[in-house]
């Protein structure tokens, strides 16, 4: 008589609990300041056509083909956008020595 092993069915759910938790969660911040960099980029582009006052999540997440809350979950607030925006105005306009000493500049935050 011999004897079956069972094997539980392999899913994505038990593929990431196998992963690195500190791989992962570094993966998820860098692709997380990616996608940040990539919205405040389009909102960028977006507010030189229709303004800081035009703009709003609804617009960015049509522009970047998001959805909503997906935009904002990266900021909390039309408010936190349209700061977000001014910064990187006012770092791209720096040149890089002066802009990379800028704090709150988007592409110059640590990404992990």
């Amino acid at each position: 008589m011999t004897s079956a092993t069972v094997t539980e069915p392999v899913n994505a759910a038990s593929r990431a609990a196998r992963k690195s938790p500190a791989k992962s969660s570094l993966k998820g911040q860098m692709k997380g300041q990616q996608t940040r960099t990539a919205i405040v980029d389009a909102a960028l582009g977006l507010a030189t056509h229709v303004g800081l006052e035009g703009l709003s999540i609804g617009a960015v997440a049509e522009v970047m083909q998001m959805s909503k809350s997906g935009v904002f979950a990266h900021f909390g607030s039309r408010e936190e956008l349209q700061i977000s925006v001014v910064r990187e105005y006012r770092c791209s306009s720096l040149p890089w020595p002066a802009c990379a000493a800028c704090p709150a500049c988007v592409r110059c935050l640590p990404t992990g």
